[in-house]
């Protein structure tokens, strides 16, 4: 009797201590699911509330003491930079706006005082400082070279954006009358790229614009701003758009 009963008393105890190995390991899955969920979240509040309960469920442990600080110094580290980051930049765009505003006050006293009105229009969007000259102040028909009396003005305007260090972009349109078999452009396209190419090289050698600060497009007939159905709105989409970006140094 006192064997079966003692070996009874043994089995109850190996019972048992499968209970604690047991609970052990749902304590620690426990521990490593919250562990999994607080570095989810970028909460610094729940972070430190997870630090400070693994440190009091295993203090004594140096090793994860250090792991945990090394832990919590790159967490922290983090937000801040990623604040300074933002705060960096969007001080740098609000300059960059407040440039671009007094530039366009600029050029659209230059416009009034010179009764330039219906010649040049100026907006300021989105993408930037947008200066658009009718074709016919500054080319002849079918033609990419500047005229005489159209060097003047684009001069005054050169001396007004070297002032401004953003990028700009020069865009050639036209309308849709094919180009003739006598002309030296096999299409459009090339009639608006030649186009802009005179005006950026004009403000290159004449006012020294950097030329790492300029770029130019030929759209030809394909950007219009009205149907080209009258001679009037074809004269409307023949332009040339120089255009101050806003957005240049944005990364």
């Amino acid at each position: 009797m006192k064997k079966r009963r003692q070996k009874k008393n043994e089995q109850g105890e190996n019972h048992e201590r499968w209970m604690i190995t047991y609970s052990d390991l749902i304590t620690v899955l426990l521990v490593f699911i919250v562990v999994l969920y607080s570095m989810s979240q970028v909460q610094n509040q729940k972070f430190n509330a997870l630090i400070n309960s693994l440190h009091t469920a295993f203090k004594g442990d140096a090793a994860l003491d250090e792991a945990t600080k090394s832990a919590q110094r790159s967490s922290f580290m983090m937000p801040e930079e990623t604040v300074k980051k933002d705060n960096k930049y969007k001080k740098k765009e609000e300059e960059n706006n407040q440039r671009l505003n007094k530039l366009y006050v600029k050029l659209d006293q230059f416009i009034k005082k010179n009764g330039l009105n219906s010649d040049i229009t100026l907006k300021n969007l989105p993408k930037g400082v947008r200066i658009t000259f009718k074709d016919n102040i500054l080319f002849d028909l079918g033609s990419a070279s500047l005229k005489e009396q159209a060097k003047p003005v684009l001069h005054k305007v050169g001396q007004i954006l070297k002032n401004v260090p953003n990028d700009i972009s020069i865009e050639g349109h036209t309308d849709n009358t094919p180009i003739g078999s006598r002309s030296r452009f096999r299409s459009n396209w090339e009639l608006s790229g030649a186009r802009a190419q005179s005006v950026i090289e004009y403000l290159v050698q004449h006012d020294g614009l950097e030329k790492s600060r300029m770029q130019f497009v030929g759209y030809g007939e394909y950007k219009p701003i009205v149907k080209n159905d009258t001679p009037e709105h074809k004269a409307m989409n023949r332009r040339v758009n120089i255009v101050v970006l806003r957005h240049d140094d944005v990364p």
